[in-house]
């Protein structure tokens, strides 16, 4: 994909460097933006931000005009991201009883990194059956999956991180 369009591997890291900047900015305004918008709206927008910033990629052409359109993107395109993540996380902390934290983000963690080898294998087989612009696009087609399935759960209404309800102590519990 570089050669097609034309980036050296320095316009290659100053991309992923602007991209990195709006990754920070959104982990630092995550905060702000979930009690702006609310809880929800952030998780929702963090994911539908993500197809729709595969499209300047499939369009892309060489040129600084279009690395331009990329770095911007990327930045965007983390930004929600981040955002999404840090509000994700905070939402699950906040609903799981602190006797299973542990067990919840390690398999939170198990399940999206696992998946990683898959989908890039699977992504390498379809760009040789294709090429690797139709991988890309079947990517982004993808991506709108979570979309749906958030804009059909409660999660889209939630406003705040709703207040865990304290169990009632167990006979013989440490306190």
């Amino acid at each position: 994909m570089l050669n097609r369009l034309g980036a050296s591997p320095s316009a290659f890291g100053v991309i992923m460097g602007i991209g990195g900047a709006g990754g920070v900015a959104g982990a630092l305004l995550a905060p702000r933006i979930a009690a702006r918008i609310g809880i929800g709206p952030t998780i929702v927008v963090g994911f539908a931000v993500s197809p729709v910033a595969q499209v300047p990629l499939l369009c892309a052409g060489p040129g600084l005009r279009w690395q331009s359109v990329l770095a911007v993107t990327l930045a965007v395109q983390l930004f929600w991201a981040t955002a999404s993540g840090t509000s994700q996380r905070s939402l699950r902390q906040a609903v799981c009883d602190p006797a299973f934290q542990g067990r919840m983000q390690s398999a939170s963690t198990t399940l999206t990194a696992g998946a990683r080898p898959l989908a890039a294998a699977t992504a390498g087989a379809l760009a040789l059956l294709l090429d690797v612009r139709a991988t890309l696009a079947v990517g982004a087609l993808l991506q709108v999956v979570p979309v749906v399935l958030l804009l059909a759960s409660p999660i889209r209404a939630l406003r705040t991180i709703p207040a865990r309800a304290v169990p009632p102590a167990r006979e013989g519990a440490l306190p």
